[in-house]
């Protein structure tokens, strides 16, 4: 039954993402996400991501690419990743580059 509802929930995510547009400014994205797997908070005023019982996470983006970040912890770089928003700004997309995966997160 679970493995049912999660099948249905990632459908129906994912059957709405025509809707996610890419972020214009970091500021977007800005507060506490989550989906089944995972939680976390950004902060965009500190560029941080943190996930409960974790360390800290430093968060960048690029001026010539504002829907584009890096997630690191010091000088390892954990993922670069395209960030997009649906238009109420009730969740993100987060597609990492370099790993090739896609996840969608709500607002919490």
């Amino acid at each position: 039954m679970r493995v049912l509802f999660f099948f249905l929930l990632s459908y129906a995510l994912f059957s709405c993402s025509n809707d996610f547009r890419e972020i214009t400014a970091i500021s977007e994205i800005n507060g506490a996400w989550g989906n089944d797997k995972e939680s976390f908070i950004i902060d965009t005023e500190k560029m941080t991501i943190s996930y409960p019982d974790s360390v800290l996470i430093t968060l960048s983006s690029r001026v010539y690419d504002r829907s584009e970040i890096t997630a690191s912890i010091g000088s390892v770089m954990l993922y670069d990743a395209h960030v997009f928003i649906n238009s109420d700004g009730s969740s993100i997309k987060i597609t990492k580059i370099n790993k090739k995966e896609s996840s969608i997160y709500l607002k919490k």
